[in-house]
């Protein structure tokens, strides 16, 4: 495998990764404009051509950014594919998100909104120290992208599951909580955040399936 490519999770940048250490060649995807893309399939299309098939690959997805990866894969023809933080198929996702799907939640969420609320920290699991630079990365992250995404994931029906795939999930994850995920590589009390809270742990784990 020549490069791993790296998707982040929504909200996110190539600055997620930056306390991470991997023993490859890494590229980390840009977000671009959804264009006519309305699904996460479709998005992951559009994002798939920052990716040189014509040379061995993996890809790596965060969160969201997994969710890409897993419908990349049925398309692609990655080495390896890891994902962390994240969910392979919808019924890996919380009830939240059917009961969200009903009620147009992804309507009211803004970059704004998410900073402001007290406890929004907590539920990603980022620490005071790194609360400056999350509320940085949700800035940044492009107008109307968020509510893209989360409409995305609310209508995602995916249910096949990659047969090689390496899911790595903090026990503390609130966001995807690690009770519905299958097969979990778990890292004892990483929460949502932990690819950069946690990087050495996440690192290792990657290292050795590499």
């Amino acid at each position: 495998m020549k490069t791993l490519y790296l998707i982040p999770g929504t909200g996110a940048d190539h600055r997620f990764f930056s306390r991470l250490q991997l023993d490859v060649n890494t590229q980390v995807i840009k977000w671009t404009e959804w264009g006519n893309a309305q699904t996460i399939r479709e998005y992951a299309e559009v994002l798939s051509l920052q990716i040189n098939t014509e040379e061995p690959f993996g890809i790596l997805g965060v969160s969201f950014g997994g969710m890409l990866a897993v419908e990349m894969s049925k398309f692609l023809d990655p080495e390896k594919l890891i994902l962390i933080s994240s969910a392979k198929s919808y019924k890996e996702l919380p009830i939240i998100v059917r009961i969200s799907r009903r009620v147009g939640v992804h309507y009211l969420i803004s970059p704004w909104l998410i900073k402001i609320i007290p406890f929004a920290g907590k539920i990603f699991g980022v620490s005071k120290k790194d609360k400056r630079f999350f509320d940085k990365m949700i800035d940044e992250t492009p107008k109307g992208h968020l509510k893209k995404t989360i409409r995305s994931i609310l209508h995602w029906k995916n249910t096949v599951i990659p047969y090689e795939v390496i899911h790595i999930h903090g026990s503390q994850d609130k966001v995807i909580p690690i009770k519905k995920i299958q097969r979990p590589i778990a890292i004892e009390g990483g929460g949502h955040f932990m690819l950069y809270n946690m990087a050495d742990q996440v690192g290792e784990i990657i290292n050795e399936y590499l």
